[in-house]
């Protein structure tokens, strides 16, 4: 019995470290994420094309829930739900999947009024990079 049980504490120790995620829009594919700030680096490299980013929240809409924004490393990405098709807890926060399409945007005067009067965002640059998203997850447990 001895031998038996720091076995069983080795195989069950990794799930019960294993962090668990909230799901909110569409299933993501299983695939390994691009932090924001790597993404940020070379726009180019990751647009126009379904991926998942990482990052860690430090802004959600105030009104719905329906963007929220990622950073990483001083770099971040406003993630937008696609055509409105899913909204996050105002209070959310900690680290996220987004699974989505990246693109630079410019910012028009109406829709940066639009973040900073409706939604409550800080007053956004000229340009930012946006996750056109199907789906994020927020991870638990996380540091």
């Amino acid at each position: 019995m001895r031998r038996f049980l720091p076995m069983l504490l080795l195989l069950i120790a990794p799930a019960a470290l294993a962090s668990h995620a909230t799901p909110y829009g569409e299933a993501m594919p299983e695939s390994e994420p691009v932090s924001i700030a790597v993404a940020a680096a070379d726009p180019a490299a990751y647009a126009g094309k379904p991926m998942r980013f990482s990052g860690r929240i430090t802004q959600v809409c105030q009104k719905k829930g329906c963007w929220v924004v990622l950073e990483a490393d001083g770099h971040s990405a406003r993630v937008m739900a696609k055509d409105h098709g899913f909204a996050v807890p105002t209070d959310s926060a900690g680290v996220a999947h987004a699974w989505g399409v990246l693109q630079v945007e410019p910012i028009s005067a109406e829709h940066a009024r639009h973040l900073v009067e409706d939604d409550g965002a800080a007053a956004p640059a000229a340009q930012e990079l946006r996750i056109v998203a199907t789906g994020i997850e927020i991870l638990d447990d996380v540091p």
